[in-house]
């Protein structure tokens, strides 16, 4: 079965982006909370309390709402600041081992990012890495609207229409480290199948060595590598 384009997330995905997001979360949410470094939450404790926090929450809105008791207004501005800290952060975020070279292996399939995070420091973070080269679209959470955020396929669409895919009948894949994920990639087989009947999306979660694995029943994914080797045996597979 060819594969037309893999998708993939960013962070505990194709990078361990765990420290500069403890970094940048607390600076952010420092313009909310003006004592967090004196009284830092426990999810931005440590990587292992922020791996356990990151893994059982479904997104954005419940993470600032419920895990750091942010409203509406304050949860969209913290939203907006996200990509400004971040760029501003000078912590490089680092590959997960084998990622370089599943990317080369799969060179000649077209490849793309959606992510939750800003597509500059997504760039940024890849080109630092040599592997920018292997996407033909970034897509960050400046790019769609704040309604239209994961599971929502807004980004899906904006990333195929950016890889210059006009023909969606085929075999997508998108590979992730979450629920929300999964939820994601299903939304986008479903949209897709409005105008392309024979469209399909593969959802693969990766569970990296020494990261929590979240899992859940509701969404489960079609395959599940536990490491960029199993990862690389699923895609030759599909």
């Amino acid at each position: 079965m060819a594969i037309k384009a893999i998708l993939w997330d960013y962070d505990g995905t194709l990078a361990d982006s765990s420290k500069k997001s403890i970094e940048v979360s607390l600076e952010v949410l420092s313009n909310f909370i003006p004592d967090i470094y004196e009284n830092i939450p426990e999810p931005l404790s440590s990587r292992e309390n922020f791996q356990e926090t990151y893994g059982r929450i479904s997104d954005w809105v419940e993470l600032y709402h419920v895990v750091y008791g942010l409203g509406d207004e304050e949860t969209r501005k913290a939203v907006e600041l996200w990509g400004p800290v971040q760029l501003k952060n000078k912590t490089e975020s680092e590959l997960y081992a084998g990622i370089p070279e599943i990317l080369e292996g799969y060179k000649n399939v077209k490849m793309g990012v959606c992510s939750q995070n800003g597509a500059g420091i997504i760039k940024r973070s890849l080109e630092h890495h040599g592997v920018l080269k292997y996407f033909g679209a970034v897509i960050g959470v400046d790019d769609v609207l704040f309604e239209e955020q994961k599971p929502h396929p807004a980004a899906f669409i904006n990333c195929l229409e950016k890889l210059g895919i006009d023909d969606r009948n085929g075999t997508f894949v998108y590979v992730g480290d979450h629920s929300v994920d999964v939820a994601f990639g299903r939304n986008a087989e479903a949209m897709l199948k409005k105008d392309f009947p024979d469209a399909k999306v593969v959802c693969i979660a990766i569970h990296h060595p020494g990261d929590y694995c979240e899992e859940d029943e509701n969404f489960p994914p079609d395959y599940i590598a536990h490491g960029s080797a199993e990862l690389l045996r699923i895609l030759n597979g599909i």
